[in-house]
């Protein structure tokens, strides 16, 4: 909370006409109405006519002149306080034995305060220049020199029971790299304190020393807690870096990618807000959220309760936000542009994306239980918006990409252009309401079919993608995809992605979702098992080719897959046939299609199919069902087929057995309704 002082004069104001020092009651905190540090007029210039040896307990000192101290320490008597009125203290030691007080103006790099002494507001206006901040293009040395003064007084400050650190013109090189200690990135960064406020404006840039190091971080929240950082600019270094750099850490550790530098990293934070900061250019990520020792270790600190709120995230190398290890994270009204672009200077580099969820996890090589080295819940993405600038040279850029982690996981109401999302090995997943242009969601990985230990109950409905290519895709275990409004060149594509055709698509729902497509509306591939495609309504555009492309190539007779198609609604302008909609072609195992509206049937494979109680209406000049391979063990009956013989000179049937292929005897083509027109 902001604070205002309100100054209580118990005795008749003195006119202060030279440097003096008089008693009046300290400043009493109220609402603070001001945004930025006030730079304090120190206008006055007039060495102070006293010293501090005459100083009596309690006694309030105001300053309005000049008092140097001369490099020596005074000691104080008790409850001692300093006041600021444009005048200045500087070169020595205040040694507050109990209960002192200081305005924060006073405040100067040539000044101590040791002892037992507190802010006389909770508020501190940092100004560069009386701390000897180098700003610009500095060596080494000099940027080095910047964070240790910078980390100091932010402790100092936390020390003096300041706790709100207000900062507003500002644009200097800190240098962040070195050795690590036990592995800790933070060792180097600049850390901000529990129970603090690092309140920042746009005119505040802080920027990393270009360095070779391959995992410096810039601003740090290394086990802490009860943390806001507001406002301000951290830039990276990503392309001063120096990739080249043979850098060996004092743990051995190396890192020849250079891709683990972040602008900022909370770990084991708690209680965090971040709000409305602006991060640039890191070599590795923009901001990492991770916590302190493994996940199963007693001495694990988690990353938790942490708000990231109106910031702007850009042009990290890696990803713009990665969470490696954390709970309760609502991520909200947020911009994420261009993570993992290429750079006139830099290469972007793997798995370059705006979001990341990426806990490391294995499983036992004895018992196959899962080991969770880190773990990831609780996320809530809200209204934030992606984009990627330059989609044609950055084809595998952006994403909020979920590639672990344990439900609920909640990605709603954002808007993304030219990128999209995706989840791999996850549980409940949901996304929801969000508005698409140029991306596309990919719900699962085909790694994980028919894994039902922790790949489940991930829903994807209500969003809104237009695109020209891929919509959706569903693969692996667990999803219900429904009621999306989805436009591209294929529609739904389920199963893909798999080297191993035995995998594909398992326990999965794909149901009312609004399809226009210009190639494919729906197409199966792989092995299905337990999906169902029903109601979606789909609309084929100018030029398709095939309204679903059905395949499955499940083998087992012993165990049903339940792969249902149903009550699906096609229509296009294939031809001037009454739905227009071009074929489907079908060459799947074991697969239910039935209640279906949509145009002709193309089989070229497949067996146990049962495509029964269908209304086809076929293209002008093409057979309602036409059979160019033998489908064994499949019945074809029951079908309300409409052909148009009137209107082409060739010979079409409603059941069509191409010339050359031999039904077997467990192929049923009868009883269909026919209808010629």
């Amino acid at each position: 909370m902001k604070k205002t002082y309100l100054f209580i004069l118990t005795m008749a104001i003195i006119t202060i006409i030279s440097c003096s020092k008089d008693t009046i009651d300290l400043p009493v905190n109220e609402e603070s109405t001001s945004e930025e540090p006030i730079e304090p007029d120190n206008s006055v210039t007039t060495p102070c006519d006293f010293d501090l040896s005459s100083i009596k307990e309690g006694e309030t000192i105001v300053i309005n002149c000049v008092l140097d101290l001369k490099n020596e320490t005074i000691n104080l008597p008790k409850g001692v306080s300093f006041l600021f009125d444009k005048g200045e203290l500087k070169n020595g030691t205040l040694n507050f034995p109990n209960n002192g007080k200081i305005d924060g103006e006073l405040l100067n790099a040539s000044l101590i305060i040791k002892g037992d002494a507190k802010l006389s507001k909770n508020e501190f206006d940092f100004i560069p220049k009386k701390w000897n901040i180098v700003e610009g293009i500095v060596s080494d040395e000099i940027a080095q020199d910047n964070t240790n003064k910078l980390e100091a007084l932010l402790l100092e400050i936390k020390k003096l029971s300041g706790n709100v650190f207000k900062t507003n013109k500002l644009d200097a090189y800190f240098k962040v790299d070195g050795f690590l200690i036990d592995g800790v990135p933070a060792v180097h960064a600049i850390n901000v304190p529990s129970d603090f406020h690092l309140s920042m404006t746009d005119n505040t840039h802080i920027r990393m020393q270009p360095n070779g190091h391959f995992r410096p971080t810039l601003l740090a929240v290394y086990d802490a807690k009860n943390i806001t950082i507001s406002g301000g600019n951290l830039h990276g270094d990503r392309d001063t870096h120096n990739y080249n750099s043979n850098f060996v850490d004092s743990d051995g550790a190396t890192g020849p990618t250079h891709e683990w530098g972040h602008t900022m990293e909370i770990k084991g934070g708690q209680n965090i807000t971040i709000d409305g900061v602006t991060f640039s250019d890191p070599a590795g990520d923009g901001l990492s959220i991770s916590g302190i020792y493994h996940y199963f270790d007693p001495k694990h600190i988690a990353s938790k309760n942490i708000t990231l709120k109106n910031n702007k995230f850009e042009r990290a190398r890696r990803t713009n936000l990665v969470i490696s290890n954390g709970r309760e994270i609502y991520i909200e009204n947020n911009e994420f542009i261009d993570g993992g672009v290429d750079t006139p200077k830099s290469k972007g580099t793997a798995p370059s994306s705006n979001i990341n969820l990426e806990p490391v996890r294995s499983k036992d090589k004895v018992t196959n239980e899962l080991i969770e080295f880190e773990r990831v819940s609780h996320i809530y993405i809200r209204n934030n918006k992606q984009i990627v600038n330059d989609i044609v040279s950055n084809p595998r850029a952006g994403d909020f990409q979920l590639s672990h982690g344990n439900g609920p996981i909640i990605v709603e109401d954002n808007e993304m252009i030219n990128c999209g999302v995706s989840f791999t090995t996850t549980d409940g997943v949901i996304i929801r309401r969000n508005k698409i242009t140029q991306g596309s969601i990919t719900a699962g990985s085909a790694d994980n079919f028919d894994r039902t230990d922790f790949v489940f109950g991930n829903e994807v409905y209500e969003n809104t993608i237009i695109t020209d290519k891929t919509v959706l895709i569903v693969v692996g275990n667990g999803v219900i995809a429904k009621n999306n409004t989805l436009e591209g060149t294929t529609g739904i594509d389920i199963g893909p992605g798999a080297t191993d055709k035995a995998k594909g698509t398992s326990n999965a729902v794909i149901k009312e979702n609004n399809i226009k497509a210009s190639n494919v509306g729906i197409r199966t591939i792989n092995t299905l098992k337990n999906v169902t495609i029903s109601d979606n309504s789909i609309e084929m555009l100018k030029g398709a080719n095939f309204s679903m492309v059905i395949a499955n190539e499940w083998n087992s007779s012993t165990e049903k897959s339940n792969f249902i198609i149903q009550n699906n609604t096609i229509k296009g302008v294939k031809t001037a046939s009454t739905t227009g909609a071009p074929p489907s072609l079908i060459g799947a195992n074991y697969v239910t299609i039935t209640k279906n509206n949509f145009g002709d049937i193309q089989i070229n494979g497949g067996s146990n199919m049962n495509i029964i109680d269908n209304k086809i209406d076929a293209n002008i000049g093409a057979s309602g069902i036409a059979l160019s391979k033998n489908p064994p063990n499949s019945n074809f009956s029951d079908n309300d087929i409409t052909i148009y013989t009137s209107k082409t000179p060739l010979s079409i049937q409603c059941v069509e057995t191409k010339a050359g292929v031999n039904l077997s005897s467990s192929v049923t083509i009868t009883p269909n309704n026919c209808t010629e027109k």
